[in-house]
């Protein structure tokens, strides 16, 4: 099974590439390579984009912002970049590449909790991962029954992206807290749904959004 990882330097990607088994073969597309079994690319420059050989089973695209502050504070400029990160750069990809997408091939894009839970100081990426999740149903029609595409919705992850978020131990349990399940997701809960929807596990599955956030979008403790 052929799959590109769009973004494979984010420990989510990364957890994956160490975990899964051998029937996948990865195919990792990073705009910060660490050897020569990844391709550098801009998502905001198709020529960066390399030419793979053969049929694609599978993409999952990983790039994203966490840029949480009062709509006071942000510039148009910082909507404009956040979009062309998380939403234009998505839609170059799958222009790109769409002609090469197998029968029965998976698309997994990535959302937030925030898409449909209203919270302050996420009106950019809410904005922007409510898109994605427009996009999703809308080619999970559109491309349907050769392609499935679906989403996973995860809240607060422990990644690098988000180590601003976890600086002190207070920060921490405010974020564990916030939780039904009373913790903050890893890498390996974000990857496991990923997996499943890449799967045949998932084969009459599309057009969802997988939500895998603790609890946080349907309960109110």
């Amino acid at each position: 099974m052929k799959v590109l990882l769009i973004g494979s330097s984010s420990d989510i990607a990364q957890y994956m590439i160490k975990n899964a088994s051998n029937e996948h073969d990865f195919i990792e597309l990073t705009s910060n390579p660490s050897g020569s079994h990844q391709y550098e690319i801009n998502v905001q420059d198709e020529s960066t984009f390399p030419a793979i050989e053969g049929e694609i089973d599978g993409l999952v695209y990983f790039p994203g912002s966490i840029n949480l502050r009062p709509f006071s504070g942000l510039k148009l400029s910082d909507f404009q970049t956040d979009y062309e990160i998380n939403v234009l750069g998505l839609i170059k990809i799958l222009k790109h590449f769409q002609k090469q997408l197998a029968q029965n091939s998976s698309l997994v894009f990535i959302s937030t909790v925030a898409a449909q839970v209203g919270m302050p100081y996420h009106s950019s990426i809410s904005l922007c991962k409510s898109a994605i999740e427009g996009l999703c149903r809308s080619l999970a029609a559109e491309w349907s029954p050769k392609v499935r595409v679906n989403c996973v919705a995860p809240s607060v992850v422990q990644t690098k992206l988000s180590t601003r978020l976890f600086r002190t131990e207070s920060q921490v349990e405010q974020m564990n807290s916030r939780h039904p399940l009373q913790k903050v997701g890893q890498p390996k809960n974000i990857a496991d749904a990923i997996e499943f929807l890449l799967s045949d596990k998932s084969s009459w599955m599309t057009g969802q959004v997988l939500h895998v956030d603790g609890g946080l979008s349907t309960i109110k403790k």
